[in-house]
């Protein structure tokens, strides 16, 4: 087995640094202390960069004297300043200390890889009556902890260096979003497409619908985009969501297609027969997530997108939704940590495997629509559950619900049951408003005991209509005042969206 380990070669890192301090900036970004095997060496490399980020020379004399004066002995060096003098003998040029720096990284990070290797094993060998998947996960944890977090290309950039090039060849290459291109036409001109290494997410109350969006909204990226989906569930098994995907695609009830008494209606069956053609092709996999840890779910990721995605193709992860499930909580550990620490690795593995990762949250009792009117409703951040690590995080973050009565009343039927108001917006489409997408709209107040018409400015949501689980976008905000001041007809862009999703 070759060495993990080479005195020479740490003594030529150390001198090329001491004989060419304008090559330490970059040998200063390799390596650091701990990438040396040997103690005296690390102890060096320590005193040496103090001088050198001062801007001061490195003398070998005074460098012997601090080196005996900390009083640490290196086994069988008893001659510090002789053997600093046989450090410097050496003469590496410039290139070859940073070649040699490069080469010194390497056999630390093989030392780390092996060190993590025997871990995972001891792990393993220990792992006594846990589930295969618990012991995979906490394997796989283990070795991709040290792993993912080296990265030598990980310095600053100049951030006008090629910037000409990249704007002149995206020019030559024209795309219509960045990203993969949702099912949602409004949600696209205004937010883009879904970027890799980025997450979304919407916060609702239990029964709002937040599975129906986010199983119409994978089941249509894959098609839309023809890339594979992962939809990671943590309350309905397949079985449920298979006959639940059924009902929204054939427009079929779903207790006829539960109970199979679709092949007693004429209607039904014609309905639920032409669907089978729908469902040829996919590419959306669906995997009952139940109580896994956030490291399971990781290592399952990890493995679907090995497995099922060739190399430069886009995918998608949905992860429904964020709560404890099976992570440990106590004196020193809060939930609202673990939840936070969930969010963070959730990120991570959008970033690793490059695809957009969409999720949801719950929100807390505030944004509860039961019996309420819209104005007593708090559509903000503040509603959302532990919600401050998932607005660092997130890129997108939005309120998904159903509309109340009275706001259903106002709107007007044909904008549909639900709606989804934005909190947070990171990227923009081709027809964004920018910071502040504020509406102008006519409301109802009580005003004096009495129900007065006036005008508000309003923060401007997506309107989604979902009957059988089948969810169809219906413009914005924007669209119901146009539609109010007889700007335009609302009829044909929905005929149009709902041709779309049903192909």
């Amino acid at each position: 087995m070759t060495s993990l380990h080479s005195q020479k070669l740490e003594r030529h890192v150390l001198s090329g640094a001491i004989k060419n301090p304008e090559a330490f900036a970059e040998i200063d970004s390799l390596i650091s202390e701990k990438d040396f095997y040997f103690k005296i060496h690390e102890v060096i490399f320590k005193l040496i960069r103090e001088k050198l980020i001062k801007g001061d020379t490195v003398d070998q004399v005074i460098l012997s004297q601090k080196i005996q004066n900390l009083g640490v002995s290196f086994n069988d060096i008893a001659d510090i300043p002789g053997y600093i003098e046989s450090v410097c003998f050496i003469k590496p040029s410039k290139k070859a200390a940073v070649e040699a720096a490069h080469e010194l990284k390497k056999l630390s990070v093989k030392r780390d890889l092996c060190d993590t290797l025997e871990k995972a094993k001891a792990t393993v060998s220990k792992s006594g009556n846990k589930d295969l998947d618990k012991i995979v996960a906490e394997a796989d944890a283990l070795y991709n902890s040290t792993a993912l977090k080296f990265d030598l290309n990980d310095v600053p950039k100049d951030i006008f260096a090629n910037l000409k090039e990249q704007i002149v060849d995206r020019a030559n290459n024209p795309v219509d979003n960045i990203g993969l291109e949702t099912p949602f036409p409004e949600f696209n001109r205004m937010y883009g497409g879904l970027r890799p290494g980025n997450l979304y997410a919407i916060a609702s109350r239990p029964g709002q619908g937040k599975s129906s969006f986010l199983m119409s909204l994978g089941v249509n990226v894959s098609r839309i985009n023809d890339c594979h989906v992962l939809y990671l569930d943590t309350e309905m098994s397949s079985s449920e969501q298979q006959f639940r995907l059924a009902a929204s695609l054939s427009g079929v009830p779903l207790w006829y297609l539960e109970t199979g008494k679709w092949k007693d209606n004429d209607e039904y069956r014609e309905k639920v027969e032409q669907s089978f053609s729908k469902f040829n092709n996919s590419k959306f996999y669906h995997f009952e997530a139940g109580n896994k840890d956030i490291d399971e779910i990781i290592s399952v990721i990890r493995r679907w997108h090995l497995q099922k995605v060739k190399k430069s193709e886009k995918c998608m992860i949905i992860y429904d939704y964020v709560k404890m499930t099976g992570e440990k909580v106590g004196q020193n550990w809060a939930e609202h940590q673990a939840i936070g620490d969930k969010v963070d690795k959730l990120k991570k593995i959008s970033e690793e495997i490059n695809a957009p990762l969409f999720t949801a949250i719950q929100l807390n009792r505030s944004g509860e629509n039961q019996n309420r009117r819209g104005a007593d409703i708090v559509d903000d951040s503040s509603a959302i559950s532990l919600s401050d690590r998932l607005q660092w995080f997130a890129s997108f973050v939005a309120i998904f619900r159903r509309k109340t009565l009275d706001e259903i009343a106002s709107d007007g039927e044909q904008f549909g049951t639900h709606k989804l108001v934005p909190t947070k917006t990171r990227f923009q489409g081709r027809d964004a408003a920018g910071h502040q997408d504020l509406v102008r709209r006519r409301v109802e107040e009580i005003v004096r005991g009495e129900p007065t018409t006036v005008e508000r400015w309003c923060l401007n949501f997506l309107n989604f209509n979902i009957e059988n689980f089948n969810v169809i976008e219906q413009g914005s905000l924007r669209d119901i005042v146009q539609f109010e001041d007889g700007q335009v007809s609302i009829s044909e862009p929905l005929n149009e969206m709902e041709e779309t999703l049903g192909n």
